[in-house]
């Protein structure tokens, strides 16, 4: 199977008003010739906005009890009565605290940061993920692209997909989150226009450096998860709680 088939295949992209990039992260070829697992992880952006039926369609059609918000609290509030329809967890994987003894000079620098500063939040997360097992879980930020795209990546070189795919996997967010011109124009102080733009761009070689970064440092995202705590059986739990057989092979 083609990439471009892999990532545009019909299952991945979960159209739903009020939210434009959610996505399922299954179907991806594995090195060791399985799969990753349909409707296990779902990556997102907000969905503060989405209706009540937006919200019954993911819990009865996909099977979402299960949301991890990634966002500060700032960044946009669920209705008390969407909320308590999940098992919900709030987990800000960037703290502003952290800019005031290092301020990131590209997305590539905050990406780093996360990984480095956010290994507590990384665990929090990854020990919800263990007490999932078995069932999907969906987590998100504000546009579905950068702290989810870090913990997405994770994922799935956890998994053993090939590095290619991650990268395409994060890029495909410019397919459906577009900058927008209201966006732009609501640009922090103190940004330009283009500095903005640039920031919410989904350039593969974002990605191809974070991943050459962690890489290099923990060899791979294992290596990272037993940095932050996590056991070998942990590890491998989480390892086999994503990863099928490929049953077009195994045909």
């Amino acid at each position: 199977m083609t990439a471009e088939a892999l990532l545009f295949n019909p299952q991945r992209h979960i159209e739903l008003e009020g939210t434009q990039n959610i996505r399922d992260l299954g179907g991806y070829p594995t090195k060791d010739g399985k799969q990753t697992k349909w409707g296990k992880y779902y990556r997102a952006d907000s969905l503060h906005n989405v209706s009540p039926e937006g919200h019954a369609f993911l819990q009865k059609e996909k099977g979402v009890h299960t949301i991890i918000d990634l966002r500060l609290s700032m960044e946009g509030k669920y209705r008390k009565e969407d909320k308590a329809l999940y098992d919900f967890y709030n987990i800000p994987l960037l703290d502003p605290a952290t800019f005031t003894t290092k301020i990131p000079k590209s997305l590539i620098d905050m990406y780093i940061l996360m990984l480095e500063t956010s290994k507590p939040k990384f665990k929090e997360i990854m020990d919800i993920f263990l007490k999932k097992q078995g069932n999907p879980v969906l987590f998100h930020c504000r546009v579905g692209k950068d702290r989810t795209g870090v913990l997405a990546a994770i994922l799935l070189d956890l998994a053993g997909v090939p590095r290619d795919i991650i990268v395409k996997d994060y890029a495909l967010t410019g397919e459906y989150k577009k900058i927008t011109d209201e966006e732009l124009n609501n640009r922090p102080l103190l940004m330009s226009r283009n500095q903005f733009k640039t920031m919410l761009e989904c350039e593969p070689s974002y990605m191809e450096a974070f991943l050459d970064y962690m890489y290099e440092k923990y060899e791979n995202a294992a290596g990272f998860l037993k940095t932050i705590g996590l056991t070998v059986e942990e590890i491998k739990a989480l390892h086999d709680d994503f990863v099928v057989e490929d049953v077009q092979k195994a045909q």
